[in-house]
């Protein structure tokens, strides 16, 4: 095109510029804001539609490597079972092995994901009836802003100019990725001292390992620490947490001050991280932010609530 000296060049030029920028802005702004739903158990709620039928309860989880279904929603929806795929599944109780349901299409906000191979939960023992878990295969394929305070997620499809989503003087996260895991994990401290923490906007509560709440200078063993409501797991294996005030959380930016917590024993921290210190940073805490997620990037932001705490 150089050889040829006519006005055409620098008009093609422009047209090209222009469209890239238009194309620039049109992934920028592209969103589709989503109303959480508070389930009976106390965990939030997004309308998932399952091979075209729905909306179905789905809680949106940052703590899930991929995508499920509680068996009920399974034998209900007739999804096709993977035969010989059977799967050992981690959870924050223990592990199981479930079996594997075949999904052609889950969506949320238009934006989809084909060809799931979703891990078969047994049903909760508590007063949820949620039918499934979307995951970190899901939320590849876009930043996810979870304003919990508002009462709603925000999906940015990919690619997106992340500036337009958290601003220009954002200051940004940069998370690990937890070892055989999709798990993203980032530095904590607890009252000043030091572990790692997990982000999981699917646990409701943030928990801590007993060697942990022991460096962080809290004793669950007294009051106002007590027996808070037992949980099981996709392992079904009871544990009674003790739950109470765990003082000043930190992750860089964020600061998290009179926290509670529940300290337990979780075999899922134990075995990822060898009984170094280590928590479960949940939905209770994280919601105090407006909590910005980019999983394939394995960078987030703590940015403030587009409402006032209640």
């Amino acid at each position: 095109m150089r050889r040829h000296r006519t006005t055409v060049v620098p008009v093609v030029l422009v047209i090209a510029m222009v469209c890239a920028a238009f194309a620039k802005a049109g992934h920028a702004t592209v969103s589709s804001k989503v109303p959480l739903t508070s389930a009976n158990d106390g965990h939030d709620t997004v309308p998932v539609y399952v091979n075209g039928q729905g909306p179905f309860p789905f809680i949106l989880d940052s703590g899930a490597d991929g995508s499920a279904v509680y068996q009920w929603f399974a034998d209900q929806a007739r999804l096709p079972k993977l035969k010989g795929k059977d799967q050992d599944l981690s959870g924050q109780t223990g592990s199981s092995k479930v079996s594997m349901y075949r999904i052609d299409q889950l969506s949320l906000a238009g934006l989809s994901i084909s060809g799931v191979e979703a891990f078969g939960l047994p049903n909760r023992r508590d007063a949820g009836k949620q039918a499934g878990v979307l995951g970190n295969d899901y939320m590849d394929k876009a930043v996810v802003a979870f304003d919990i305070q508002c009462r709603h997620v925000t999906i940015y499809p990919k690619p997106v100019d992340i500036t337009t989503v958290v601003g220009r003087n954002a200051q940004p996260i940069k998370a690990r990725i937890d070892p055989g895991t999709t798990l993203l994990t980032v530095p904590v401290t607890v009252n000043g001292f030091a572990g790692v923490a997990i982000l999981d906007t699917g646990s409701r509560r943030t928990r801590l390992t007993p060697g942990f709440a022991k460096g962080a200078g809290i004793d669950a063993a007294r009051p106002p620490f007590h027996d808070d409501e037992p949980i099981y797991g996709t392992s079904i294996i009871k544990q009674v947490p003790r739950v109470g005030p765990i003082g000043l959380v930190r992750v860089a930016n964020a600061v998290f001050p009179d926290a509670t917590g529940q300290v337990l024993d979780l075999s899922v921290l134990a075995h990822d991280f060898g009984r170094k210190p280590a928590m479960i940073l949940g939905a209770d805490l994280i919601g105090r932010y407006r909590f910005v997620y980019d999983h394939a990037d394995q960078t987030v932001w703590f940015l403030p609530s587009g409402c006032s705490r209640r």
